[in-house]
């Protein structure tokens, strides 16, 4: 699902209304668009006319993907909100063709994670899992408690191992609730343990803009279940998805949609990685809905202005084995397509909402 990931929801606002009503940029944002995310203006203007413009920004971690992304969308942005928030209906994406995926109630609940289930690949895996030489991504106590109840021959191994699961994943959401990222795991598959929490500390450390202009949401990013803003409507989720050239993966996500008092016009898509099975230690996601400037004979219309941040657990550059460089590319291109899609998709469905 991840540069300075929360930068563009402080500055899009000011910025895209400048692009909406042809006033000129102030020289500070112009500043920071050209020599930090090297947006020209012949970008700035495609992205206002529709057209998705994508870019990989530089990382000082080897083993973090940052794309940013941005495209104009024709509809209010009360209406994209509102779709997003119905968490039942958004959350089914095209990378989950079946309902490979439950949000967690409060408290949480055996039916909320009755769908899961382990591949039997993964099964096997787990089987051989030592503490540092582990190919699915869980903590030294899980490694060595499913060395003592796992028997891959047996015909109940893959049964026995979704049961672990399930019932971690409720402890683990319960705990999170409880003492918000302390209760993050520290995944020991491999050599280097890494702490999930300290993970996602990094990202928002390397995040200084979102200190300066989103401050509420920063705090609550870092304090949960503490200094909860008003109005924030949110969900925790699991979810097993598919992605070209990877294994299912299944993710544990706290997602937060948020309208900022001190950016108005603006409203903050949130989606921060609590867990995962495999690949990642931590990503976080921020989409801004900004409001375009525009006059009352002219539908109301949004600027979607995304920020992808991911940090893997290997990501070896260079040479034949330029994973990095691969990883980068899918990245960009489903950034890319995932802009193309929720425009269309979004102007479709506000086209034939009653009343329009």
């Amino acid at each position: 699902m991840l540069g300075n990931p929360l930068v563009w929801a402080a500055i899009a606002s000011a910025t895209m209304a400048s692009l909406g009503s042809g006033q000129g940029t102030p020289a500070r944002l112009t500043q920071f668009l050209e020599q930090t995310i090297e947006l020209n203006r012949d970008d700035m203007g495609a992205a206002a006319t529709g057209k998705p413009v994508v870019k990989v920004l530089a990382t000082s971690d080897q083993r973090e993907v940052a794309v940013f992304g941005i495209v104009s969308v024709n509809v209010p942005r009360s209406f994209y909100v509102r779709s997003v928030s119905d968490f039942s209906k958004s959350l089914r994406t095209p990378s989950r063709p079946r309902p490979r995926f439950g949000i967690f109630s409060d408290p949480v609940a055996v039916a909320d994670v009755a769908a899961l289930s382990v591949p039997h690949d993964d099964v096997q895996d787990l089987a051989r899992c030592r503490p540092g030489a582990c190919k699915v991504k869980l903590s030294a106590a899980a490694i060595a408690r499913l060395q003592g109840s796992l028997d891959p021959n047996s015909p109940s191994a893959d049964s026995v191992a979704s049961a672990y699961f399930r019932a971690r994943m409720m402890d683990y959401i319960t705990g999170y609730r409880a003492r918000g990222n302390t209760a993050l795991i520290v995944y020991d598959d491999q050599r280097a343990a890494a702490a999930a929490a300290d993970v996602f500390n990094g990202i928002l450390s390397r995040s200084p803009y979102m200190y300066q202009y989103a401050p509420s949401l920063e705090r609550y990013l870092k304090d949960y279940p503490a200094d909860r803003p008003a109005d924030v409507s949110e969900v925790l989720f699991w979810s097993e998805d598919d992605f070209p050239s990877l294994k299912p993966t299944i993710t544990i996500t706290h997602e937060i949609v948020y309208a900022p008092p001190e950016l108005p016009g603006s409203t903050l898509i949130v989606a921060k990685q609590l867990y995962a099975d495999h690949y990642f230690d931590g990503a976080l996601d921020l989409t801004a809905v900004v409001d375009q400037a525009s006059d009352s004979a002219h539908t109301p219309g949004i600027f979607l202005v995304l920020l992808h941040r991911l940090h893997f657990d290997d990501l070896p550059s260079g040479g034949l084995m330029n994973v990095r460089g691969k990883v980068i590319g899918k990245v960009r291109d489903e950034t890319m397509t995932f802009l193309r899609d929720v425009k269309r998709r979004s102007e479709q469905a506000y086209a034939s909402a009653p009343g329009n």
